[in-house]
């Protein structure tokens, strides 16, 4: 088995050609940390249109059930589509291929009821160990311009109006083994994907900061490993790691969805290295079927459980808990906090995630409170307060009530005192116009609020777009954010809501007319790096400022 570095030039590149082929359709279809690299490439390519995905749950995957809707899904597109298509192409991960899913029927079945020939097309590390992928795409194109010459669409086909949920615009959310290595961030930590190989090229597309500052790695698991589950000469290449990197505190093993689907015992691997290397290692249970919220909740908690002692409390300090560059951006973004935090005589211990260190995550459990700025950080806030008697509060950092707010909270918590501000922008009238927002859970909830109160808006609709998960909770803090499944329902809302300004990534400003005011803020959950260099602001003075420059 090798173990190779993530780097940050990692590319598909066979997608690429596919998108490329005429009056052909792609889709990618796999668990959700498999499919949003491929997204990226198509928006490079300006081929969006050609490229549809279909993220898989665990249990279909495993049931196979994911076929039966596949064959919707190929009959909603074809159903808008007809006209435009005479192929499409099913682009396979490794999921499907360890559990040898079989395509065969509803490929003829697709071909008979409408003359659209559908090839499947296999991608990743295992695939790429039988036939190259150039070989693989020569092989297929080959078999595709015969299968056209000899076919013809059958145009008086009844296509039923199928109730599928189809994914095209919007890109499939980072998976959660991204959000558990962008967490872990840094050159102290060594991070290590257990995967065939594939995984370490989201990993690399989903990192916005530099990767190669990260000690992230990935093992290329052969075909005996992944039958058998045995891992031979991991712990050997951690110990070369390790000789040339003597910073390292302490390892992650990160489960992929090659592990999680083939049952590999990776809690005793880990348990093996820590005894045998003498040094701290920890297992991330991650199955790329998950979002990044998840991720980064569970290497939270993971770490609270492993490395957080009692200690004394230390006055006037807080860690903040929930940052991460996946919903924050770059930690420079929050600089109005920690300046006000500074200027209110306090001290941040921790920032949980920000190059974390043992030092910082054991020295948490000294600090008087947790200040909590996501959904993602709310499960080690309470851990924390159950286990260490800290208190924690959510916070909102959005623009100038947002930071107000904040300095509020904290002079009453350390103080004793708060600012008496009724409010801010004082308007002879209440703008009607209609606002959307589009955002991860807490974000969204604290621009609306921000915002009734910085610009007096009366109509504001508070929106994430998440796929359901038993992992995820509604609580009291968000009570009027709605949930969004799917982007046939995110379409319909937009068409019933009418907004007159929408705030949000840019990947959901082709869901809406172009007449509305359109204000951007970077989600990198969903577009990762496609828009690094785009401006934009969220936090504090700065983002009113920006705010205000649009409305």
């Amino acid at each position: 088995m090798n173990i190779e570095r993530c780097c940050k030039n990692e590319k598909n590149k066979m997608l690429k050609s596919l998108l490329n082929i005429p009056e052909n359709i792609v889709i990618s279809i796999g668990p959700t940390g498999c499919l949003n690299v491929l997204y990226n490439e198509a928006i490079k390519e300006n081929k969006l249109g050609n490229l549809y995905t279909f993220p898989v749950s665990e249990i279909d995957m495993v049931s196979a059930n994911h076929i039966e809707k596949l064959e919707k899904y190929i009959v909603k597109i074809i159903s808008e589509n007809f006209e435009k298509i005479k192929s499409i192409i099913i682009y396979l991960t490794c999921a499907d291929l360890i559990l040898v899913s079989d395509f065969s029927f509803l490929t003829k079945k697709i071909k008979n009821d409408y003359g659209i020939i559908v090839k499947i097309l296999e991608r990743g590390p295992i695939a790429k160990r039988k036939l190259s992928p150039e070989k693989r795409l020569e092989k297929l194109l080959g078999e595709l311009k015969e299968e056209l010459k000899n076919t013809s669409k059958i145009k008086d086909k009844e296509i039923s109006d199928l109730k599928i949920e189809v994914q095209h615009i919007v890109p499939p959310i980072t998976s959660d083994y991204s959000g558990a290595c962008s967490t872990l961030y840094g050159e102290n930590i060594l991070k290590i994907l257990i995967s065939p190989h594939g995984c370490k090229t989201p990993v690399a597309y989903d990192e916005i900061r530099n990767i190669d500052y990260s000690l992230q790695y990935s093992t290329s698991l052969n075909e005996l490993e992944i039958v058998t589950g045995e891992i031979n000469g991991l712990q050997e290449n951690i110990k070369e790691i390790i000789s040339q990197n003597p910073r390292i505190e302490f390892i992650a093993i990160i489960s992929t969805v090659v592990p999680q689907i083939i049952g590999m015992d990776l809690e005793t691997v880990v348990e093996n290295i820590e005894e045998t290397l003498d040094i701290p290692c920890i297992f991330i249970n991650t199955n790329s079927f998950e979002n990044y919220y998840s991720g980064v909740s569970l290497t939270l908690n993971t770490l609270a459980k492993k490395f957080m002692l009692e200690n004394k409390k230390i006055k006037n300090t807080v860690n903040i808990i929930g940052y991460s560059p996946l919903t924050f951006g770059k930690i420079e973004k929050l600089e109005e906090v920690f300046s006000l935090i500074k200027n209110l005589d306090l001290n941040v211990l921790t920032v949980f995630s920000d190059n974390l260190s043992l030092e910082k995550i054991k020295n948490s459990t000294s600090a008087e409170l947790n200040l909590v700025l996501s959904y993602e950080g709310l499960a080690l806030a309470k851990y924390m307060e159950k286990e260490f008697s800290i208190p924690y509060v959510i916070i909102n950092v959005v623009s100038k009530y947002g930071i107000e707010n904040t300095e509020n909270i904290l002079k009453k918590f350390f103080y004793k005192t708060s600012n008496s501000f009724e409010y801010l922008e004082k308007r002879e009238k209440l703008d009607d116009r209609k606002v959307m927002v589009i955002a991860s859970p807490f974000m969204a909830i604290n621009i609306a609020n921000s915002l009734k109160k910085d610009f007096s808006f009366d109509n504001i609709l508070a929106l994430s777009f998440i796929k359901e998960s038993r992992k995820f909770k509604k609580i009291e803090y968000l009570e009027f954010l709605n949930i969004i499944n799917t982007e046939e329902d995110l379409k319909e809302k937009i068409k019933e809501y009418k907004p007159d300004i929408l705030i949000s990534d840019p990947v959901y400003e082709n869901l809406v007319n172009e007449e509305l005011t359109f204000i951007p803020l970077l989600h990198y959950g969903y577009s990762t790096r496609l828009y690094l260099n785009l401006d934009y602001e969220y936090c504090g003075k700065k983002a009113y400022e920006y705010f205000k420059k649009f409305i």
